[in-house]
């Protein structure tokens, strides 16, 4: 590559298919300004957004990675996620409710949703209705926390901490002392520890699903905000949330943006004539052999390929933390950079999910959202069904079950069955076997378990499906006949999502970390350092951040009527 870019942008996740757009869109940059190029890792357009199919299941999104957005009420556009709605809408995706519980309505008229979903805590099964009975739930409460749900009892410290709280800005919370300190040098679980029992916390944690709701990150993102309370809100993109960046990444390359895959960039550094020198490593994804003989996807440098030399007046950063770190350059040696880089915690995440012929969980009332347990599989979600599916095969009831969706401290108990034969599965009756590429690739042509990055293994299989029998009180139930997972602990995402450590002002340090060095046109965005940490909305915010503050881009038109406030600090 010859000509000097004008943007490169690295990451072929959500933020950096955004910036290609946008940059190159009808309100980018000048045309003569739009040598723009986005360079991937992988062979793979999404990022931590990856959706598979299986076998027998053609239109049932295997999510293992985002799932989900959050829709603004309707009497006001800019609550919840307003960004990720309106560009979901405006590049005309499909969508479709995330169902939390059964649509169905129960003996009182009223939808049934999450109520009836279940809770096995310490041994004990309880339904979701009934964490606010005390007679059911399985820890000793002391006295003012008892009859309280696990939102309730955030609410409750809530309170009890910051007296009239409902309409604090994000600075009034930075602002905010207990106990005598600034809020935002706690960590969440040292201020739960002053302020609720040790039973209280556990049930938070067991009975809210995620470890990370509850984690010790800075107590100003935690103690606010709840993901406890289940919405009728959430809606999800059809086909798959991979959609979404596959579809931005082919309109840039329609407005003229060039895509690169398999680059990694592995140095930043200063040219002759001012301009940036990338140093890009050529990588390969391909199907390559297990110990224990199974095949999985793997993106590797390319043995022998030389360097490639990209130059560019500015970079934009789409990456989360760790892929920040992997990057030789000296910038981030410089004064107050390396302690900005490593502000925020990165959170292990894992998924498995499992293929079932038919959805025997509906015997139990069971339709959808979740059932929590403090067993390794933690949260349980409900998926769909082939014939409900538009499009879907009638009297095809085969059925997809997240069987394990967990982050934190239960990601090593699944690590450690990596290792072992792989889950091989069955072919049911009448399923075609996996597409023919898929099949060449892997030299098995009545293969059912889809190609993926990860191997499920016999042992984490057997392992999930025992302990869903036991969630939900059963004997047995007949065999899953396909499985796949992905844990994103690995490089070069680090983990599944982020989250600010205590300490840390960051309502200041988002605008810095946009930009870490002023003298230097390189810029990060992404969810890692964002106010909405663990969504699409944070990339999305950060990213038209860059793009109007240091590009100078007009308000997008997608976002017509809509405040500069829904981009946050």
């Amino acid at each position: 590559m010859s000509e000097i870019l004008d943007v490169a942008v690295i990451g072929g996740g959500v933020a950096g298919t955004y910036c290609a757009w946008r940059l190159t869109g009808p309100q980018g940059l000048k045309e003569d300004k739009r040598r723009v190029a986005l360079f991937e890792y992988s062979d793979r357009i999404g990022g931590r957004l990856y959706t598979k199919t299986f076998p027998g299941m053609p239109n049932v999104a295997a999510e293992l990675g985002g799932m989900r957005y959050i829709v603004p009420e309707k009497d006001d556009p800019t609550s919840n996620q307003p960004m990720v709605s309106n560009l979901i809408e405006a590049l005309d995706l499909p969508s479709h409710i995330f169902l939390m519980g059964n649509p169905e309505k129960g003996a009182d008229g009223q939808p049934i949703g999450e109520k009836e979903n279940i809770l096995y805590l310490r041994g004990k099964h309880l339904l979701v209705k009934q964490q606010a009975d005390p007679a059911q739930v399985p820890y000793n409460l002391s006295w003012n926390e008892r009859g309280k749900t696990v939102n309730d009892l955030q609410v409750f410290a809530m309170n009890l901490l910051v007296p009239n709280n409902q309409n604090l800005t994000l600075e009034q919370w930075m602002d905010t002392r207990v106990y005598g300190h600034p809020l935002y040098t706690y960590g969440f679980w040292n201020l739960m520890s002053q302020t609720l029992s040790s039973e209280a916390y556990q049930f938070m944690k067991d009975a809210g699903g995620y470890d990370a709701n509850v984690a010790n990150a800075n107590a100003v993102a935690q103690l606010p905000a709840t993901e406890y309370a289940n919405t009728d809100g959430f809606r999800a993109i059809t086909g798959g949330y991979q959609r979404l960046p596959l579809t931005l990444a082919e309109q840039a390359a329609e407005q003229g943006a060039q895509i690169h895959m398999n680059r990694r960039l592995a140095k930043i550094e200063k040219d002759a004539d001012g301009h940036y020198k990338l140093t890009f490593i050529v990588t390969e994804s391909r199907v390559v052999n297990t110990e224990f003989g199974g095949v999985h996807e793997e993106t590797k440098d390319k043995e022998g390929a030389p360097p490639e030399i990209v130059h560019a007046r500015d970079i934009i950063l789409g990456l989360p933390r760790r892929s920040l770190e992997l990057i030789d350059w000296e910038g981030w040696d410089q004064k107050g950079v390396k302690e900005m880089l490593s502000s925020v915690l990165i959170q292990d995440a894992f998924k498995l999910l499992l293929a079932y012929d038919y959805p025997w969980w509906r015997a139990m009332n069971l339709v959808a959202g979740r059932s929590i347990t403090d067993l390794p599989v933690r949260q349980i979600y409900y998926f769909g069904t082939e014939e409900d599916q538009p499009g879907g095969e009638k009297g095809n009831t085969r059925s997809l079950l997240m069987a394990s969706y967990n982050d934190i401290t239960t990601v090593p108990f699944w690590k450690g069955l990596e290792h072992g034969p792989p889950f091989i599965g069955r072919r049911p009756k009448n399923v075609t076997p996996l597409a023919k590429e898929e099949a060449a690739a892997t030299g098995d042509d009545q293969r059912v378990v889809p190609l993926a990055e990860c191997v499920a293994t016999d042992a984490m299989v057997s392992s999930a499906h025992q302990q869903i029998l036991e969630v939900h009180g059963l004997v047995d139930v007949d065999q899953p006949y396909s499985a796949i997972y992905h844990d994103w602990s690995g490089d070069p995402y680090g983990g599944g999502w982020h989250e600010w450590k205590a300490g840390f002002r960051y309502n200041l340090l988002m605008p810095k970390i946009r930009q870490p060095l002023t003298a230097e046109k390189v810029y990060i965005c992404g969810e890692a350092y964002s106010n909405n940490q663990g969504w699409v909305e944070g990339c999305l915010q950060t990213a038209e951040h860059v793009l109007q503050d240091k590009f100078d881009l007009a308000w997008p038109a997608y976002l017509t009527g809509l405040p500069e406030t829904i981009l946050g600090p």
